[in-house]
């Protein structure tokens, strides 16, 4: 159920914003495209919240921009370990507090 789903990336709300801004909107002006509350795009934009599926697919289709991690640089500097076939075990997420 969880295979399909992107992971937000953790600069969403400066992607938004940049967008934003970009276009020459202001965040009412962008709350009116999109039909949603001006306060929740400032919230998103300050990082203050995250976007439902639905708000992050009409973002990412208006703005055109993608808010998924994988649309980042694709660096994953906290993962480290696991196995040379790419399956991962408990033993290779979990941290022993001993």
């Amino acid at each position: 159920m969880f295979d399909d789903m992107d992971e937000l990336a953790t600069d969403y709300d400066d992607r938004v914003r940049n967008a934003r801004e970009d276009a020459g909107l202001s965040q009412s002006d962008l709350a009116n495209e999109l039909n949603e509350k001006a306060s929740l795009i400032r919230k998103i934009e300050r990082g203050e919240t995250l976007p439902s599926d639905e708000v992050q697919t009409e973002l990412e289709d208006f703005l055109e921009i993608s808010l998924s991690a994988q649309g980042s640089s694709g660096e994953d500097t906290e993962w480290s370990g696991g196995s040379s076939t790419g399956s991962y075990t408990l033993g290779d997420v979990v941290k022993r507090k001993d």
